[in-house]
This record gives C-alpha cells, structure tokens and sequence, in this order.
C-alpha cells in the first residue's frame, strides 16, 4: 500500500516567540530551529515514519543550502520514495519562518513563492499508488492535473481546505477535509455544515469538518453525520496539524476503517502532533497515535459550531 502525498515541500525554520512583534516593538525568540515543512512533506514523513510506504513529489528543490537539509532528513526515511523531487541548479529551494507563541499559534513567512518550481504528475508517479494527499495550497493547475489522473485510475484522492462550490477539483474527490475555524474567519455568512452539505453534494464525497480543536463532524456519502471530540493535549505548537491529522485519517482509511472510525485515527495523530515544537522535528511513533485513539470520544448526531480550545 503506497500513499503520494502531492505538493509542498520546503525547509521551515521555527522560532518561538513571547508574542507576534509589532511596530517598535520587538517580539522575544526562547528558540528556533529548522525542520522540513510544506503540507505535502509533512503528512508524507510522519506517514513513512509509521511505517507505511509513501511517496513525495511537488515543490522542487535547489542545490542550495536549504535544498540539502531538506534532502538529507528526508533521506533518512527508508519508506520515504523522493525520486520525483527535483532539484535545480541556481534555484533557491523553498522556505517558510513559523512564528509560534506560547498558545501554539502560530503565523507565517513564505520566502519567494513567486519562484516556487513544482514537478508535474505522471503515470510513472501514480504507478502502485493506493492513496493521492493533496494539499490545497499554491497554484491550481498541476494539482487538479494529479487529482483527474488519479480518478482516471481509480486511485481514491483526499484534499482538505476547498470552500469553492465551483472548484473544479470538487468532482474528483473521495474525501475532503475543512476547518469551521477557516469558515467562520474567512466565510462568514456560511455555515460550516450547510456549507459542508453543499460541498459534498457537488463532489459526491465524503466530508470532515475539524474544528480548531473543538468537536469535528464527519458527513459520509450515504448521508451518516456522527460527531466526535479530540482528546484534550498540551499544545506546544499548531503548525502541521492539519496535514497531521490527513496523515492520521490515511491511517484509517488504509485500514478500511468507517470514515468515524478513520477520522479518529486524524483526531488522534493531528493532536498528537501539538504536543510537539516543529511539525516534523520529532515524528511520535505510531503506538502514541494507537494511545491516544481512546481518548477521542463519539458524540452524537449534532454539530457544534462553538470552540473548545486546542
């Protein structure tokens, strides 16, 4: 069973701040470091790390400094299939700053993203591929080029964050996963389950509603609704959570799990992840997953828009 997880891969360099810094007035950093980061290689090296074959392809790299951390903690992964990255002479490889205070939120600094380079998907990449994990940010057209192949091979495809009835990557999903947080911030006059509804009547898909820590509501194809609550963590830091939780529901959804039962495995694993600083500096093994499954608790048939804190 082999996972492609499709998009970005870049190197993330931490830093902790006492808060967000401000006009005159600086912010305190108690640490900083650098991890791989990029929504695509997040979900694929703690995938790998659990044992399960995947393959990364999307941003490319540069043979820059940058481009040979990322390289060589990837290399580190014996499941982790990179042959698809490129890298390039005289190109500046990707890099994001991750601002977190001491609540675990966090902002961020993309570098260039404007010269960002990305490999186009191909038979050849698809090949043995059980599982496509998009991300949903950066441009459009190779994205929705990975996830029409892959329907045509009928290779189920999971993407979180589209809140566009007319998206044209809608059609071709399996599973798609969105933040109420997202919705109430950025869609406010949406509901985030009539819009979930809406979604998933144009796609024909499955749907998971995460909640900012609060409770999250899956909506499946045959029209189940069943809530859950993740279990309440010590957060350190939020980045990655999301592609952490993907990370986690491919789990269950390899397994064969009901979309309820797979989406707690993504409950576990995204909090999981918050308990750590850097989303891909320490990858938990999976049995810390497997402890935390029982701590996610089903609710019933309702959906709570309120937020409960990380």
């Amino acid at each position: 069973m082999t996972i492609l997880c499709y998009g970005e891969i870049d190197l993330d360099i931490y830093v902790a701040l006492n808060r967000l810094p401000t006009m005159e007035r600086s912010a305190w950093c108690s640490e900083d470091f650098e991890n791989i980061g990029g929504a695509a290689a997040n979900s694929a090296l703690w995938l790998a790390n659990w044992g399960i074959p995947t393959r990364l392809a999307g941003h490319d790299l540069g043979d820059d400094r940058p481009g040979d951390v990322v390289r060589q903690l990837l290399a580190q992964q014996p499941l982790l299939d990179t042959r698809y990255i490129a890298c390039h002479p005289g190109y500046r490889s990707p890099r994001c700053q991750c601002l977190v205070t001491p609540d675990g939120e966090r902002s961020f600094i993309t570098h260039w993203p404007e010269e960002v380079r990305m490999t186009a998907p191909s038979a050849d990449m698809l090949r043995g591929v059980n599982w496509l994990n998009l991300d949903k940010s950066g441009p459009l057209p190779l994205r929705l080029q990975a996830a029409q192949m892959a329907a045509d091979r009928g290779i189920p495809v999971l993407i979180n964050d589209i809140y566009e009835p007319d998206n044209p990557i809608l059609p071709l999903l399996d599973v798609l996963v969105i933040s109420a947080d997202i919705i109430r911030t950025h869609h406010q006059q949406e509901d985030p389950l009539s819009l979930a509804s809406q979604l998933q009547g144009i796609g024909d898909c499955d749907v998971i509603i995460t909640n900012a820590g609060g409770d999250l509501t899956a909506l499946t194809r045959g029209g189940g609704l069943s809530t859950m609550s993740p279990p309440v963590v010590q957060v350190v830091d939020t980045t990655g959570a999301g592609d952490i939780f993907k990370a986690g529901l491919l789990v269950g959804l390899l397994r064969e799990l009901p979309l309820p039962e797979a989406a707690k495995w993504g409950a576990a694993a995204g909090s999981l992840m918050c308990q750590y600083a850097g989303t891909t500096k320490t990858l938990a093994p999976l049995g810390e997953v497997k402890a935390l499954l029982d701590r996610v608790s089903l609710g019933d048939n309702s959906f709570d828009d309120g937020r409960r804190g990380d």
